[in-house]
């Protein structure tokens, strides 16, 4: 049986070591305390074999210390858990539906229970459900660009420019030797990217993913380029999804080189009033708290509309959308295609913490935001529009939503990390933040309006590349004048200490009297 032929994939959580199973935890599960829902190790093993006897397929490469990720046929999920799977459907973008076998959503149906004789040893089980996408429509093959698609920005130059990350660029910082794991639907090698010579490691496959080198929908390799565009010369590591973004997680960290940042423009839209945190989505909360517990950054799109998680997990750098008024370049408004909202589950947690670039929404036979011109693969969904010829087998798509925006900022984490790679999460999150450039007009499309200052529609604004770099220079130099003679001669031999040459000073004055 192939990696893509199984009915259903599934989530295992074998015993934690904590008081509370992983499925019975009431408060929220984050980096500071996801370490109590992982398994002793000769649990995780013996879990592990019992599953394989009784006929699953584990997924060693997507499962770690707190979950398993395992395939079969819906009738072994049955007869093992006595689970009742029924055919189900899923808008994974728009216009775009998918079936796949699950259990109810309903809190007491979602959790399979293990036979009596594994109970000791398996906490419970959840079938994997496919994600939403968080793009927009292509606009629909034309002769020419309609005349309310507004102009758009052309990857990667265009949102370099804009988010001005050609400006740290100049300053010989370009993400080097730094890993981006992208989490989507494949990578197609476009001529896009070797052309330009951008580092691509080989794509890994998620449980219920097959086919590495082809990616039929485009999301992934067009949202690829938006990580290229701020971080040239990073080294980007698509993982490739099938329904169980848990095992994608799993299998991203697990992959060698291990990635310093995880980018996701997916998510569920289920952040709703009134609702908590289903059990089928539990070790997905844990599986993110736990790559945050790990030093890496995870970024996560909020989404169009959508109530996101896990963009509204309070460990991951949330992002909104900001359009550009073109051909003004520091015209800007939040993004009405784009997600704004209060956490229900995370209270207190806003939603989104900064933005990116994302289209506004037009009619175009349907709400689209066409701002982005993007690579995809010939003939994929997203292959929509190119402005000489209108073919949709050109493999150029135009469009945006907060997908686009989420890597732009996941490249951005790695130049902040290129310069310091000591730098936690948090402290790359806070560096956003702080140097993010104010938005003061435009709703999103929860109907919130941006104000001065930082606002529930783009958080602290629109991501500034120049300026998170400036920021994380004087924690830099913060450390070496505080650090032993010893420890500053290692910074200055490894090149982490800034040269504050003139060029610099002028480029950094330039750069506050453009803010």
């Amino acid at each position: 049986m192939s990696n893509g032929e199984y009915e259903v994939i599934a989530t295992v959580s074998p015993r934690s070591l904590g008081p509370t199973t992983l499925f019975d935890a009431e408060e929220a599960i984050t980096s500071d305390n996801v370490k109590q829902f992982n398994s002793d190790p000769s649990d995780v093993r013996d879990t592990k074999r019992a599953l394989s006897r009784a006929g699953f397929h584990v997924f060693e490469e997507a499962s770690n210390e707190t979950t398993i990720s395992i395939g079969g046929t819906a009738k072994l999920f049955k007869d093992f858990f006595g689970a009742k799977l029924t055919k189900q459907k899923a808008e994974i973008r728009p216009e775009t539906t998918v079936e796949f076998m699950a259990t109810s959503e309903e809190p007491e149906a979602a959790l399979m229970n293990a036979p009596d004789e594994f109970s000791k040893l398996i906490e419970g089980a959840v079938v994997a459900r496919p994600p939403t996408y968080f793009a927009t429509h292509p606009i629909p093959p034309l002769a020419s660009v309609h005349k309310d698609a507004y102009p758009y920005l052309m990857v990667p130059d265009g949102v370099a420019v804009v988010l001005r990350a050609a400006r740290v660029h100049r300053l010989g910082v370009t993400g080097k030797n730094i890993v981006v794991g992208m989490l989507d639907t494949g990578h197609y090698r476009h001529p896009f990217f070797s052309s330009r010579g951008y580092r691509l490691l080989s794509t890994i496959l998620a449980p219920g993913a097959t086919d590495p080198a082809d990616d039929p929908n485009g999301h992934g390799t067009g949202e690829s380029a938006n990580v290229f565009a701020c971080a040239p010369d990073c080294k980007l590591r698509m993982t490739k999804m099938g329904n169980d973004t848990v095992g994608a997680i799993n299998a991203a960290l697990n992959a060698n080189p291990k990635p310093q940042i995880l980018t996701n423009s997916w998510g569920y839209s289920v952040d709703t009033p009134g609702t908590t945190i289903p059990n089928w989505l539990k070790p997905l909360e844990a599986a993110v708290a736990n790559a945050v517990a790990q030093g890496v950054v995870v970024c996560f799109s909020a989404g169009n509309g959508h109530f996101g998680f896990p963009g509204s997990h309070p460990d991951v750098i949330s992002v909104g959308g900001v359009h550009v008024n073109l051909p003004d370049e520091n015209d800007f408004e939040a993004s009405s295609y784009a997600s704004s909202f209060n956490s229900t589950w995370y209270p207190g947690r806003q939603v989104p913490d900064l933005c990116g670039l994302t289209g506004k929404g037009v009619n175009i036979g349907g709400t689209k935001a066409p701002s982005l011109m993007l690579p995809v693969q010939s003939g994929a969904s997203l292959d929509g529009i190119a402005p000489s010829t209108g073919s949709n087998t050109d493999g150029w798509g135009l469009f945006s939503g907060t997908s686009a925006a989420c890597p732009q900022i996941a490249g951005i984490c790695a130049l902040i990390l290129e310069k310091d790679a000591s730098l936690t999460p948090a402290q790359v999150k806070d560096s956003l933040i702080k140097s993010a450039r104010d938005v003061k007009k435009g709703t999103t499309q929860m109907g919130h309006t941006a104000t001065s200052g930082p606002d529930l529609a783009t958080g602290a604004g629109l991501a500034d590349a120049k300026w998170a770099y400036i920021n994380t220079m004087g924690d830099v130099a913060a450390t070496f004048f505080n650090a032993t003679r010893e420890k500053q001669l290692a910074m200055v031999t490894s090149g982490s200490m800034p040269e504050f040459s003139k060029e610099f000073i002028d480029d950094m004055i330039d750069t506050l009297r453009s803010r």
